[in-house]
């Protein structure tokens, strides 16, 4: 049974719902993470070949570049009529962006000018990726498209999946394009021919994120589980559970840092599958990662990008935190775990 709250001013919604955005009310802040406020929601984030800038897609229409060092804005591209939901760096100087228009722009990354507008889908675009002299776009209407980045013109378009397709990833050679859909189901295909080579079956419900490492594809899910594929075989040789969504996810090193929908990013061993640590500090959902050295970047829908060290001693100050927060804070008796201790203590003392 569903309980609906009666306090004012939050009709139709559930006690459930308004526990969360207390929850969130408590977690907010701008501080932690070196976060940076932003106008509104971050919906992907991307890094220039160089590492020296950030480009961050937002959801009030504009994408914003960055300086990756200082965390300062220097342009705004502005141009698009809808949110914009991907981005990726060209190797001319160039940026393309993908929009909830239905278009995608071609930008001059150091004057913000609009270059061009490609138009052929007929709904949001959802991801964008560069190989060699294409362009490979992904939409909610579920096509597929390549474009010639020379001449502008789509020269091909295919619809396989049954619902809109989330995320793409390049294999490192350009031969292969990986597509994961809301439908939960990926799948490879050849970059030349545009045809499906292989399909992988195992999510429960939509994958929002595919990344390729190596031999292995990783993807992010709605069904609240990370999971490692075997590019070859299709099986899957790890699974990491998450207590929410999992909608991003970065390879750093020995790790895979992964951004839930329950606002946190968590460190796993590669090598073990093992938890490492929980870094806490965004409010909302962790839309976007990115890695450069040993610092992740992370954008949120709590309209903020934010910087997290990931070396031998950061992880263990999370951790640390990570323990004394859960100390602090009140159990079902309304007492801290540490407050469970003392009375417990004076009772025995009693006794």
């Amino acid at each position: 049974m569903v309980n609906v709250s009666q306090e004012s001013g939050a009709f139709f919604q559930t006690d459930a719902e308004i526990a969360k955005q207390r929850e969130k009310a408590a977690k907010y802040n701008y501080t932690a993470g070196d976060a940076v406020k932003l106008a509104s929601k971050a919906l992907s984030i991307c890094l220039s070949p160089d590492g020296k800038y950030i480009y961050i897609a937002e959801s009030g229409f504009q994408v914003r570049k960055m300086t990756r060092s200082t965390m300062k804005s220097v342009m705004l591209f502005k141009g698009h009529q809808g949110p914009v939901t991907s981005i990726v760096t060209g190797k001319d100087n160039t940026i393309w962006t993908g929009s909830w228009d239905k278009t995608i722009k071609k930008w001059d990354a150091t004057t913000g000018e609009c270059l061009a507008t490609l138009e052929g889908h007929t709904d949001f675009i959802k991801t964008l990726v560069l190989a060699g002299n294409s362009l490979y776009s992904a939409s909610s209407d579920c096509f597929l498209r390549r474009w010639n980045i020379q001449t502008l013109e789509s020269t091909a378009a295919e619809k396989k999946h049954k619902r809109p397709i989330e995320s793409l990833a390049i294999s490192m050679d350009g031969k292969f394009i990986y597509s994961a859909s809301s439908d939960g189901v990926m799948m490879k295909w050849d970059t030349e021919s545009m045809q499906v080579q292989k399909t992988y079956i195992g999510h429960e419900t939509s994958i929002y994120c595919v990344r390729i490492w190596e031999d292995d594809l990783w993807t992010a899910s709605a069904d609240k589980t990370v999971r490692r594929w075997n590019i070859e075989t299709g099986n899957v040789d790890m699974i990491l559970e998450h207590p929410d969504r999992v909608k991003s996810l970065v390879l750093a090193g020995p790790y895979i840092v992964t951004g839930s929908s329950d606002d946190d990013i968590r460190v796993w061993d590669i090598a073990s599958g093992k938890l490492v640590c929980t870094i806490e500090g965004h409010f909302d959902e962790v839309s976007s990662l990115e890695i450069f050295g040993s610092t992740v970047y992370s954008g949120s829908l709590d309209c903020s990008i934010r910087r997290w060290p990931l070396t031998a001693a950061s992880i263990k100050e999370y951790n640390e935190a990570k323990n004394k927060k859960k100390v602090e804070e009140p159990t079902k008796s309304g007492l801290t775990e540490e407050e469970e201790r003392e009375l417990a203590e004076l009772l025995s003392d009693e006794e």
